[in-house]
């Protein structure tokens, strides 16, 4: 009696698989995107190398030629821009206002003291954006001298204009 018993036992075991399958365990997937958006810091910090707190160009009379920016010397520049952010940036610069009468240019050397002409600004182009650096590297900085000519300018105590210097993603 017991092998018939064991006997039903399996039929009913093979027809309760074939009636509601076999209980394997089949796995399903979905893919899912996950996204990091890191927006650019284009964040710049501007410094004074030479122990100023701003350029000055200071005169010995209403005329001159080449007069560099106080404190600078050939191991301190002028002007010092920093990327402080997340990416490469370009970096540019005009001045916001034009120049006193009789100021006729500025001449701006990047990374190292020789007055010669990489970038120029004339009495015409001073509010004119002009690129300093192309892409300048995170954490990267640019030094740059500054020279100045003048003819018959206003003799005063100090006449001050804002230079605008700024970033954008290169």
């Amino acid at each position: 009696m017991k092998n018939k018993t064991k006997i039903y036992a399996m039929l009913i075991a093979f027809s309760m698989v074939s009636i509601f399958g076999a209980s394997a365990a089949i796995a399903e997937s979905s893919d899912v995107t996950t996204t990091w958006i890191v927006p650019a810091d284009t964040t710049i910090a501007t410094s004074f190398p030479n122990a100023q707190d701003h350029i000055e160009f200071n005169a010995a009379g209403q005329n001159f030629s080449d007069l560099a920016a106080t404190g600078q010397t050939g191991v301190n520049a002028a002007l010092r821009v920093t990327n402080n952010g997340n990416t490469a940036i370009t970096v540019e610069a005009s001045w916001l206002a034009e120049w006193p009468t009789g100021v006729t240019s500025v001449n701006i050397s990047i990374g190292d003291n020789t007055n010669a002409s990489k970038l120029w600004y004339g009495d015409a182009n001073e509010t004119t954006n002009q690129t300093w650096n192309a892409s300048l590297a995170v954490d990267g900085a640019n030094d740059f001298w500054f020279w100045t000519d003048g003819a018959e300018v206003e003799e005063t105590a100090g006449i001050e204009r804002t230079l605008r210097v700024y970033s954008s993603n290169a």
